[in-house]
């Protein structure tokens, strides 16, 4: 027996298939590499399907881990990188600045739903204002043109 074939674990263990993972992918962490193993036998599976499993092995997985292993096994393209942002001061000048975002006060945790029903009122409010104002003008539309037919 040599000394590699000591040295070497059983191919079918998990240790074994870690260092073919490892020399295939050289450079990534053993959670990226548990994920490559796992998806490709079922490229379907989440993390829930097989999070118990890699604790077993000691192997902490995460989104990012599962996301790097689709990634690097062809499943979802990569998204392009973003181009860096531009300093305000660097702004080409034929682009208008964006506004600053500005966070809307936090009302103590109300629900979604409460708070799109206010925001239903609010615009119902306002088309109402806009509807008077228009029946008034409309109003003075017609009386003008009443007094100029009838006394003209």
């Amino acid at each position: 027996m040599t000394d590699s074939a000591i040295s070497q674990p059983p191919i079918d263990s998990w240790e074994g298939i870690l260092a073919t993972l490892r020399r295939r992918y050289p450079g990534q962490r053993d959670s990226v590499l548990f994920c490559i193993y796992k998806l490709q036998h079922n490229p379907e599976l989440t993390l829930r399907d097989f999070g118990a499993e890699a604790k077993l092995h000691g192997i902490a997985t995460a989104g990012r881990a599962l996301h790097s292993a689709r990634q690097l096994l062809g499943l979802i393209k990569e998204s392009p990188a973003r181009p860096a942002a531009v300093e305000p001061a660097e702004a080409p000048a034929d682009k208008p600045r964006r506004r600053q975002r500005v966070p809307e006060p936090d009302d103590g945790g109300a629900s979604i739903e409460t708070k799109v029903m206010a925001a239903v009122r609010q615009i119902q409010s306002a088309a109402g204002v806009e509807s008077e104002q228009l029946r008034a003008a409309m109003r003075q539309a017609i009386a003008i043109l009443q007094r100029a037919l009838g006394d003209g």
